[in-house]
């Protein structure tokens, strides 16, 4: 959901879920359009692929074990689906452990769960929709999450606004350009603290980074107002 990125507004279409990558596995924003089905559209148009692929960002290296006790979903169709992720260029095998007298893989994602506008276009409306609520969700989980844990309201470093604006066309297309700087700006202080947690071990510190910008259906009196 989820949704890769274009610093261009009029472009920019995309649902990423909460995740924290680590140093070095975000790949260039600036790829050529490609013709045909996209990989990443492949990868996230499974349900179990792309809850696969979250993990993956969200969690770092796992093995499809631990992935299939995350996700509660049978080790044999995770092992495939994960395998599916490597042939896709989506996730990449990083190690190999003898345990109990079997080989486990390990995987990292290798890409971002997002999804550009051009991709987006590929989509099953359906896909399409339920990625979108589905990252609604996460959004919401996670914040109930937090507040199960007396964290968000308690803890003084939260951000949390919401702001009913009206925008223009061109607002709506600058409005669009600073969210996504917003969020590449965070990718950058994501790779720094994973630079500097390297060097001195520090804790981690697991927060929701969530971005929202996105029209609303005009209210009853603002449609009467315009047909004066």
């Amino acid at each position: 959901m989820g949704a890769s990125a274009k610093t261009n507004p009029k472009e920019s279409r995309r649902s990423e879920a909460p995740s924290a990558a680590r140093s070095g596995r975000e790949q260039s924003i600036h790829r050529p359009r490609e013709t045909g089905i996209s990989n990443r559209v492949r990868a996230m148009t499974h349900p179990l692929r792309a809850q696969i692929l979250r993990l993956l960002v969200e969690r770092g290296v796992s093995s499809p074990s631990e992935l299939a006790r995350a996700l509660g979903e049978d080790l044999r169709n995770v092992s495939y689906h994960t395998r599916r992720l490597e042939e896709l260029g989506c996730a990449e095998e990083v190690e190999t452990r003898p345990v109990r007298g079997t080989v486990q893989h390990f995987y990292r994602a290798i890409e971002r769960h997002l999804i550009d506008t051009h991709e987006w276009d590929q989509l099953d409306p359906i896909v399409a929709e339920d990625m979108v609520c589905g990252n609604m969700q996460l959004i919401v989980d996670d914040f109930v999450a937090s507040k199960k844990a007396a964290i968000v309201g308690s803890d003084k470093n939260f951000h949390l606004t919401r702001t009913p604006m009206n925008l223009d066309a061109e607002g709506y297309e600058e409005g669009m350009a600073v969210f996504e700087r917003c969020r590449l700006e965070m990718s950058e202080v994501e790779r720094r603290s994973a630079e500097r947690r390297e060097d001195s071990g520090a804790a981690v510190i697991p927060v929701s980074s969530s971005l929202c910008l996105f029209a609303m259906p005009r209210r009853a009196a603002e449609d009467a107002d315009a047909g004066d």
